[in-house]
């Protein structure tokens, strides 16, 4: 009888390495749910309003708006009425109505784009924020400055998982 091959089923876009994974382990097998660390935990900020003309950065300890929309920040409200997400390799994504956010539908979802309107943002909506610093965030619309107020601003409830994208160096 001839020798059998082992054939791996690959997807488009996954590889395989090496003689494959030591014992008890899942690393680059082509298994989509496999994950190469453990997933961080959560670190959830309520009620964060954020002023047109100021910027969030995810990996803050304490995440809160500051001053500058321009300049390499992580995510800017920009005065032009959208969302930007400003780091080199930084996107978001705006989740369907109804789709629930996660860390594992954020990691999943790849309908990048690089800045969202706000007229496409409605109490509830919720965008992916991927951070070119290997942090990924959940923004949740809250709702948005009332017409007559003195500044323009949008509330926000923030979940953010740090260190959450993988990176080559393993960091």
């Amino acid at each position: 009888m001839a020798a059998r091959r082992t054939s791996c089923s690959r997807t488009r876009g996954q590889e395989t390495q090496g003689s494959g994974p030591s014992k008890g382990e899942q690393t680059d097998s082509g298994d989509r749910t496999a994950d190469p660390k453990p997933a961080p935990k959560p670190a959830v900020y309520k009620g964060i309003n954020l002023t047109a003309g100021y910027h969030l950065t995810l990996g803050d300890d304490d995440v809160r708006p500051q001053e500058g929309e321009d300049g390499g920040y992580e995510l800017s409200y920009d005065t032009g009425g959208y969302l930007d997400a400003e780091t080199q390799d930084g996107n978001l994504v705006l989740l369907d109505p109804g789709q629930e956010g996660s860390l594992a539908a954020c990691r999943a979802d790849t309908r990048f784009t690089k800045n969202l309107y706000l007229n496409k943002l409605s109490k509830g909506r919720q965008v992916c924020v991927t951070t070119g610093t290997g942090h990924m965030g959940l923004l949740t619309v809250q709702g948005f400055s009332a017409e007559g107020s003195p500044s323009t601003y949008m509330t926000l409830d923030v979940t953010v998982w740090r260190n959450a994208v993988g990176t080559d160096s393993g960091s």
